[in-house]
């Protein structure tokens, strides 16, 4: 069992490969590799500090990427944005109508609406919209 140990924590290091990858390229999963590692802490104590090593820089260089990745842009185009907003104004649709009419999240939809890709007059032509369908959903509301 040792040996099997000391040759999967060997693969774990000559490859690229993260802890998670390593196991499902072993056929394990990664608790029982996790459990191998700590096991290795009495087998080869050197062998588990190159583990302890690799699994520290695996670790920043995803917090270096987590940061890249967090960063993605806007999942639209300038166009789309402009255009979904003049058919919401001629149509006189809520954020809920577009929802169902673009297959668009309304909170997606409410983002686009305000952001930078959208020009002031047309945001400000949503604004009204938005208040006329309030005004108007308050007075259904009353009947």
């Amino acid at each position: 069992m040792n040996e099997k140990i000391v040759n999967e924590v060997k693969f774990y290091l000559e490859n690229p490969y993260s802890l998670k990858e390593a196991a499902l390229k072993m056929g394990i999963s990664r608790r029982s590799f996790q459990i191998h590692i700590k096991k290795l802490e009495t087998i080869d104590p050197f062998l588990y500090q190159m583990v302890l090593e690799k699994q520290k820089s695996n670790m920043m260089a995803g917090r270096r990427m987590g940061g890249l990745k967090s960063k993605r842009g806007a999942s639209y185009t300038k166009e789309e944005a402009i255009t979904i907003a003049k058919y919401m104004i001629e149509n006189h649709m809520t954020y809920r109508e577009c929802e169902d009419y673009f297959q668009i999240p309304s909170s997606t939809l409410y983002d686009m609406m305000h952001s930078s890709y959208i020009p002031d007059e047309v945001k400000e032509q949503l604004d009204l919209l938005a208040f006329e369908n309030k005004k108007s959903s308050n007075s259904r509301g009353r009947l």
